[in-house]
């Protein structure tokens, strides 16, 4: 297959895009209906991660340790992974926010990121970060 067609094959099946969220901040939102077990971003390429200790990122900058904590998971030893990109080029599935009504789900934060039920237009896709982030587990 081309470029050319295997362009036009992604935009087949694009989903999503990013939108203000009621929820918080970014959010992705369905352009199209979405059938139930749909892998949204199957074409995504699952990031390198190098772990560090969150002790290791005390001499940078305040909004670079939000963005940490934003985009990724502190375990509660405080080692984190952080990509290679180091946050310049996330893909749009970063954005997918939390809710404890999810209409995602995943294996432990990793891809596929898949549909629980069928989507409609417009609305915001979602995740329980409880599901793979200890901070938002019930009752802690």
């Amino acid at each position: 297959m081309g470029r050319k067609q295997e362009i036009l094959k992604k935009l087949r099946n694009t989903y999503c895009r990013l939108r203000q969220s009621k929820i918080a901040g970014v959010g992705v939102f369905a352009i199209r209906d979405i059938p139930k077990g749909i892998d949204l971003f199957y074409d995504v390429k699952e990031p390198k991660w190098a772990r560090f200790h969150i002790d290791e990122f005390k001499s940078h900058d305040k909004e670079v340790l939000k963005m940490i904590d934003d985009f990724t998971v502190i375990e509660k030893d405080g080692s984190v992974y952080i990509p290679d990109c180091a946050f310049n080029s996330l893909d749009i599935s970063f954005f997918v926010n939390n809710s404890d009504s999810p209409n995602l789900e995943t294996n432990d934060g990793a891809f596929p990121f898949t549909t629980l039920r069928k989507i409609k237009k417009g609305e915001e896709l979602t995740i329980n970060y409880g599901a793979f982030d200890h901070k938002h587990k019930k009752g802690i």
